[in-house]
């Protein structure tokens, strides 16, 4: 009977120990591992959060450079369209200059008027009424040389009507036209 008291006692013992190492781990599980576990998941999801934001982050610095780059270009773009339409007058230099390019091309100014300012929706428009003489060559390369000026300018109602050399004056037609000049609003 002892040895079969020995073996209970033995199997309670084992039993208990089992219980206890069951408890010990449960506990362990319960408060160190598992809180720990949170810990992680909520760490996880909040990494992963702040990463969705980085990258939202730096698809926007993209796009900002992206922006910045084409407002830069549209910039460049309006200066060089200001020029060709440009918001102020400035007439008297524009009377300069095609005074000075009648005079590099022989052209000779029998009468200059400007007319007055005619408004449109996006732009207004004036005009200046020319009657020159010269050579048609002269009056050609007069009108290709104001082509190429910055700011847009416009010949209309060009008449042409030739004349007689003269041992005063080597001119051979007589023209008429009218220029037309932008100006943006």
């Amino acid at each position: 009977m002892a040895s079969k008291t020995k073996g209970k006692v033995k199997n309670q013992k084992m039993i208990l120990i089992g219980v206890l190492c069951a408890a010990v781990i449960w506990i362990y599980w319960d408060y160190m591992i598992k809180p720990v576990n949170i810990d992680i998941k909520n760490l996880m999801t909040e990494l992963s959060a702040k990463q969705q934001k980085l990258e939202t982050t730096r698809q926007a610095a993209i796009e900002y450079l992206v922006l910045d780059a084409e407002h830069k270009i549209l910039k460049l773009e309006i200066i060089e369209l200001e020029r060709k339409l440009p918001y102020k007058k400035d007439l008297p230099k524009l009377i300069h200059d095609i005074t000075k390019s009648l005079e590099k091309n022989r052209i000779s100014i029998q009468s200059f008027v400007p007319d007055q300012e005619m408004s449109k929706d996006y732009y207004s428009e004036t005009s200046i009424t020319l009657r020159v003489t010269g050579t048609y060559h002269d009056l050609a390369n007069f009108l290709a040389e104001i082509g190429q000026y910055e700011r847009i300018i416009n010949t209309f109602d060009l008449s042409i009507a030739p004349l007689s050399p003269t041992k005063f004056s080597s001119d051979t037609i007589s023209a008429s036209l009218r220029l037309v000049i932008y100006i943006g609003k």
